[in-house]
């Protein structure tokens, strides 16, 4: 038992020394000790430094970043500066994952060289009989560079939790509005931190001395070694490749907040190449090389001892960025379009003109209807996490036309229509003749919100339908048949066919909903399996005298009878079997597709003149399947009343879910 007792308190004793050795020789803080020599139970807790201890501030492995002063006066306003914009009302969450952090590996550096003066130490200790020296465990350089980021991660998410708490808090007590600020979130969107916050914070050494007083020599021979292979990784990181074909004006979506951050900051330090400048961002690879080199050496802990107390006179001082983003989430609805002369995102040609360049068609666009209205109501969309961020003189943060961002607001349909055809909601008839349990609506759409300022509530989401509908007043019009100067017949459809009365014609069912990611996914995969209806305008070389006639030819139902499908003379369901259309037999390959028309209704206008209104599997090539594409697709309109026929107009009257 005496024994015990003794070695039990020669260990302690020697603990107690070597961590006096540690601070006043070495320059450790308390923190850094108790990572670097593991304590007798095996317990991982880090001892946390009182706010005034002065040696924390010029440890020779953190920096001072472990300092809860240091925290206080660097990381919280930074963190409260980016944090603020996002915290307007409350249901701000924070991801599992945040914050992640990036710490230089000059870290790990110099924890090696702090673990090698331990070790001399301890070989002296053990040189005079110190029987306590032998109990002493030192962990590894990568062990501590670890745990102190595991250490600070855990620090910096409670100053986050914190910090949004407030802000919601200050919100609620300036807020005069009545109206819930909270958005309704799913469990499902809550398992997939849909809208989410996240963070990230770079750590970054800041040098006022030469190399000499940073690194030992050793890294500094092997840094110069590999000068060029450095070179190469930094120009390669600096100069990415173009993610995106063509130079369309339109924003590109793409990149990751954590890597558009250090990108900006590594374009901001000159682009330097001497040895500060490759110390900053000390790659992985080479420090490994470093540490597998000392560790097998017998006489690096001897050097590296004799460099660190050496170094202690240089101050180091880290410098800290911030970023803040919000994860994205996504809103579904459908739409409708009731104009000719609006694509379905935006449209640019080659322009004909020698000067070259492209050329836009059309007014507008869906996208560009839909997507303004739903990053109003989510609080606007930030660029601050952008690769590129302009500023401008009054502190506004701009991006270019083309540019590549992080925070926009993403559309996607399922499938698309041409800029000239129509999307309405079915007529009665296509309604009635639908089974009781499929709904025809609008083309579905899903809007993609990436770094938007907060989550849209259901009042604001409504908000937003009233501002891309404008209003929904009907005016009387009914459905008809007009003809242009031309004589040629146009069709007229009433306000019951789309929703609202934009000026450009497009329109959102109501409700608008936020939604999990699995609607997005399966937006195009749906597509394939949907019921499409389609309404067209045809001229034949055929004179047809009758509607009986054109019902009997084309062996298809009357106008507006698509109810009446046990009708013997009903040849539909039809099998066709399309070649991949000349229009685009230059952007896809060539195939022949089997298709199904489900159901024909047709009627005529005058003699050379009909109307058609058909429900198709999806993928089916409308335009080819009344034309013929000169008898790739087969059979067609053109084939069953055996002349020719051109279309002159095609709506998509609705889509089944």
């Amino acid at each position: 038992y005496n024994t015990h007792q003794s070695s039990n308190s020669s260990s302690s004793d020697m603990h107690q020394t070597i961590d006096e050795f540690l601070r006043a020789e070495v320059g450790l803080c308390p923190s850094c000790i108790s990572l670097v020599v593991a304590d007798d139970g095996g317990s991982t807790t880090i001892k946390t430094p009182s706010s005034t201890e002065s040696s924390c501030h010029d440890c020779s492995i953190c920096f001072g970043l472990s300092s809860p002063s240091y925290q206080q006066e660097h990381i919280v306003p930074l963190i409260t500066k980016y944090l603020n914009p996002y915290c307007e009302g409350r249901g701000n969450y924070l991801t599992k994952d945040s914050p992640t952090l990036n710490l230089p590996l000059l870290i790990a550096v110099r924890a090696q060289c702090a673990i090698g003066a331990a070790e001399c130490f301890i070989k002296t200790k053990e040189t005079y009989a110190d029987r306590g020296a032998s109990s002493i465990r030192l962990r590894s350089a990568e062990e501590v560079y670890s745990k102190l980021k595991e250490y600070l991660r855990s620090s910096i998410r409670e100053v986050l939790e914190r910090t949004i708490t407030h802000l919601e808090n200050n919100d609620d007590e300036t807020s005069c509005s009545n109206e819930s600020t909270e958005p309704n979130l799913s469990n499902r969107l809550h398992e997939e931190e849909s809208g989410y916050l996240a963070a990230h914070v770079l750590f970054l050494p800041e040098f006022s001395t030469d190399v000499s007083g940073i690194i030992p020599p050793s890294l500094q021979s092997l840094i110069r070694k590999h000068k060029h292979q450095i070179e190469r990784s930094q120009h390669r990181i600096l100069n990415p490749r173009k993610r995106f074909r063509g130079n369309d004006p339109t924003l590109k979506q793409g990149g990751d907040p954590r890597i558009n951050l250090e990108l900006r900051i590594r374009r901001s330090m000159n682009q330097s190449s001497d040895d500060l400048s490759k110390l900053a961002w000390l790659e992985k690879s080479i420090f490994q090389e470093w540490l597998k080199d000392e560790v097998e050496s017998k006489e690096s802990s001897v050097a590296l001892s004799s460099w660190l107390q050496e170094s202690k006179k240089h101050q180091i001082q880290t410098c800290v960025h911030v970023g803040v983003w919000r994860r994205p989430f996504y809103i579904k609805g459908t739409y409708t379009k009731s104009r000719r002369d609006v694509a379905q995102t935006p449209f640019f040609v080659s322009s004909d003109s020698k000067s070259g360049g492209l050329v836009r068609k059309g007014c507008s666009s869906v996208e560009e209807e839909i997507c303004p209205h739903l990053a109003s109501v989510c609080g606007g969309i930030s660029n601050q996490n952008n690769e590129h961020v302009l500023v401008t003189s009054d502190g506004e943060a701009v991006v270019q036309d083309g540019s590549v961002v992080y925070g926009c607001c993403k559309f996607h349909a399922s499938g698309r229509e041409d800029i000239d055809v129509r999307m309405l909601l079915p007529p009665p008839s296509i309604v009635k003749s639908s089974s009781s349990n499929k709904n025809i609506t609008g083309r579905p759409f899903v809007c993609e919100v990436f770094d938007a300022y907060r989550l849209p509530t259901a009042t604001r989401l409504y908000a937003a339908v009233k501002a891309i509908n404008h209003s929904s007043s009907d005016d009387g019009r009914t459905e008809e048949i007009v003809h242009d100067i031309n004589g040629w017949p146009q069709s007229l459809v009433g306000n019951d066919r789309f929703h609202g009365s934009n000026l450009n014609g497009v329109g959102v069912s109501s409700p608008l909903e936020l939604t999990s990611s699995s609607s997005f996914s399966g937006l195009q995969a749906e597509t394939e399996e949907k019921v499409k209806h389609y309404g067209c305008i045809c001229w034949t070389s055929v004179i047809i005298r009758s509607d009986q006639e054109l019902v009997e030819k084309l062996g298809c139902l009357p106008w507006d009878q698509e109810e009446n499908s046990d009708d013997q003379c009903n040849i539909f369901p039809l099998e066709i079997k399309q070649d991949t259309p000349l229009r685009v037999l230059h952007r896809r390959s060539s195939d022949t597709r089997t298709r199904q028309i489900l159901s024909l209704s047709a009627r005529r206008i005058n003699d050379h003149w009909i109307q058609l209104r058909m429900a198709t599997s999806a993928g089916t090539y409308v335009k080819e399947f009344c034309h013929g594409d000169c008898g790739r697709t087969q059979p067609s309109i053109s084939s069953l009343l055996g002349g020719r026929v051109d279309i002159t107009e095609l709506d998509c009257e609705g889509i089944e879910m």
